[in-house]
Parts: structure tokens; sequence; C-alpha cells
């Protein structure tokens, strides 16, 4: 009886503090993507670690690195954050490891411009902040699903998203006028500075967030029974299990989208000024296709449920690798980045919201952990795979394997998953 009056007195806390929740979640995600446009890990970075060396190596280190520190420690920090009654704390302390190394870059940027150093210094920063992204998500995830009812979480995360991108878009504009206007290092100083602005504006956000005392806390358990537990629980869950099945094949993604780019400028012999323009359309198209789509996500999976939502995303990044397959002019291309656009707008909305509903509150950091670990391994290994064997064979070959595992994954997906909202019901 008194679980069940705390049951309440948590759900009353919640619409009580709905709104405030809402915004201040959706300012805090729009803020610090706003900052990460100034510092594109597709654009921005790389050029960075250009100016300062000239080894291939060490800028594809960039994306390895994120890759590796933002997803494997998911698993360690979700044992931890399971045993938390409350989640905030965790989520204030880790943010700032995400934070404060930008301000040290951007000082020591300035202050270091053609030392030796300042290539480590980056990598070392870059690392502190890939692993607080990754350390963080259980927690954060966690948090928001407390005070983001389950069956308002497509719509929030739809208006978050499509937010996100417009922000994101005019810093990345903004940030191109930069590089361009003022020599280095001091633009990049500029750079990394509105970086640590925009993302200490999210925290300010995440700071007015009112978290409410869940009435049920999980049992402590050590490190080695909690591994020990986590087979157990994927054998368990058959659902689930079959739905790290579908994400497995689906992540195949990555073996081809990095090289959508470079096959256009390619196969289209593009050169200096031409390939440039046409890079900065194939971007445009990107993130606005993903942004005109998100409000349609969220109203899709509040209405239907997630499992159709990623589903769609599925088949949107099939046939965008199917025409990259085929395309031989600069239309097959564009179409391939608006595909791939409104796939990334779905898997945005869809993709992580819809493991809470596999489980009980309670398990709802590991779940994640697990899911972002195993899609974590799948890019790193796919994407260096991807590159390998276009050195080794041809794109076609790439784009060719991508496309039967992303099938094979949607097939999955649609015959051995039930959507688990509906499944509870």
């Amino acid at each position: 009886m008194a679980e069940s009056y705390s049951k309440i007195g948590f759900k009353q806390q919640v619409e009580k503090n709905y709104k405030t929740n809402f915004y201040a979640n959706v300012f805090d995600g729009s803020f610090f993507a706003f900052g990460k446009g100034f510092v594109s890990l597709s654009t921005i970075l790389p050029l960075f670690v250009h100016q300062l060396t000239s080894s291939k190596f060490l800028v594809s280190m960039i994306t390895a690195i994120l890759m590796f520190a933002s997803n494997l420690p998911q698993l360690f920090s979700a044992r931890i954050i399971e045993g938390l009654e409350h989640k905030k704390k965790a989520v204030l302390l880790l943010g700032l490891l995400q934070r404060l190394p930008w301000l040290l870059l951007a000082i020591l940027t300035y202050l270091l411009p053609h030392s030796q150093w300042l290539l480590v210094i980056f990598f070392f920063c870059w690392g502190l902040y890939s692993l607080g992204s990754g350390l963080v998500v259980p927690a954060w995830f966690d948090l928001l699903s407390k005070v983001i009812p389950v069956e308002r979480r497509g719509k929030f995360f739809g208006y978050r998203t499509t937010l996100s991108s417009i922000l994101k878009l005019i810093a990345a504009s903004i940030a191109g006028y930069i590089i361009s206007y003022f020599n280095f290092p001091f633009n990049f100083t500029i750079l990394f500075s509105l970086m640590f602005i925009s993302t200490m504006i999210s925290y300010i956000c995440l700071t007015l967030i009112k978290e409410p005392d869940y009435p049920i806390a999980n049992e402590s358990k050590s490190f080695v029974d909690y591994f020990k537990n986590l087979p157990k629980l994927i054998t368990k869950n058959i659902n689930f299990r079959n739905y790290l099945l579908s994400v497995f094949l689906i992540q195949f993604i990555g073996m081809a989208k990095g090289l959508f780019t470079v096959a256009g400028i390619e196969r289209l012999a593009l050169e200096g000024e031409t390939a440039s323009q046409v890079v900065g359309i194939f971007t445009v198209l990107l993130i606005a296709s993903q942004t005109v789509t998100n409000i349609l996500w969220g109203h899709i999976s509040d209405k239907y449920g997630h499992k159709i939502v990623i589903l769609f995303a599925a088949i949107f990044n099939a046939t965008g690798v199917l025409i990259a397959l085929f395309a031989n002019n600069v239309i097959a291309f564009y179409l391939v980045f608006i595909f791939t656009g409104i796939a990334l707008g779905g898997n945005r909305v869809s993709f992580m919201t819809i493991i809470p509903e596999f489980c009980s509150a309670e398990e709802r950091p590991t779940y994640i952990g697990i899911t972002n670990t195993i899609k974590g391994i799948t890019m790193t290994c796919v994407s260096m795979l991807g590159g390998l064997l276009v050195d080794l064979l041809n794109y076609k070959v790439v784009f060719g394997i991508t496309f039967i595992m992303i099938s094979l994954g949607s097939l999955i997906l649609f015959y051995q998953v039930q959507d688990p909202r509906f499944e509870i019901e």
C-alpha cells in the first residue's frame, strides 16, 4: 500500500514539474548541439588536426577515440548509476567532464599555437570529452526517463532534435566564417571558446531540472556480480535480445555513411572550389532533411511506438545506400544525403528512447549501457572495415555489403521484435 502511494506521489511530482523539465531538457540539448556546430566532427576538428600534422591516421583517430571512449565505458557507469537514488548529481558532475576540456583547449591553443605538444593536448582534451560523454549517458537518460513520461517522449525528442538541428546549422555557418576570416590559431581559439560557452549554457539548463523521488531503488551489486548477470539479462529478455541483433546489423550503415562524400567527389570528378561547393550542399541537405522530419518522427513514435520509426529509418538508410551503389550524377548523391538525413532524424528520436520500454525503471542504465556498447563496438569496427575494403576493392563492394546487412537487420526488427510499449499493454 505504501509503495502504491509512493508511486502515485511520484507521478504527481512528474506532472507538476513537467513543463519546467520539458523545456529545461529541450534547451539543454539544443545549446549543447549549438556548441557542437562550432567544432564539427566531420569538418572543423579534422582541419585543426591537419594544421598540426600531415598524418591521416591521426586525423582518423578523432572518430576512433570518440566511438571507443563514449560507448564502451557505459556499462561500468551504468552499474554505479543503478544504485543511485538520484541521478541529477551524477549528470552534473560528469557533465563538467564534457565541458571543461574545451576551456582548457581554447586557452592552450592560443598560448601554444606552434608547440609540438598542442596535438597531444588536443587528443588529451578530446579523450576527456569523449569519456565524459560516454559515462554520463546512463545517468542522463535515466534522469530524462524519470521526468518525461513514456507517452510524451517522442514529442519531446522531436522538438529537441529539431531545435538542435537548426542551431547546429547556424553554428556551422558561423564556424565557416570564423575559419576563413581569422588566422590560425585564433580562429580555433574562438571556436573552442564558443563550444565551452554554449555547453555551459546547456549546463545551466540542466541545473533547472527538478528530479522526483522514485519509490523503488535497485539493490547494489558488486562489479563481478553485475557483469555475471548481464548474459542472463539478455537471455531472459528475448525481445530485447532480438532488438540488439537487429541493431547490430542496422549499424552497418557506419561502414558506408562516412564514404558517401568521398565517393561522390571521386565519381563526379569534382575538384577545388566546385568540390567544396557540392560538399557544402551535401551538408545542408543532410541537416535540413533531418530537421524538417524530426517533429513528424516524434508524433509518429508517440502514436504508433518507436519500433516503426526505427524500422522506417533503417529503410531510408538502406535506400540511400542502394542509390549510392549506382549513383553517377550529382542529383543521385543529393538523394543519398536526403535519405540519410531523414534516417538520422528518425534514429535521433527513437533509437535511445525505445530502450527504457524494454525494462523496469531500475534496469534502465544497464539496458542503455548494453545497447550503446554494442553500437559503439559495431560502429568502430565497421567504419574501419569500410575504409579498408575500399582501399583493397571498391565502393560498390562496401555499399553492397552495407545494403544487405541493413536489410537483414530490418527484417529481424519487423518480424522478431515486438514494440515493447504495446507488448506490455
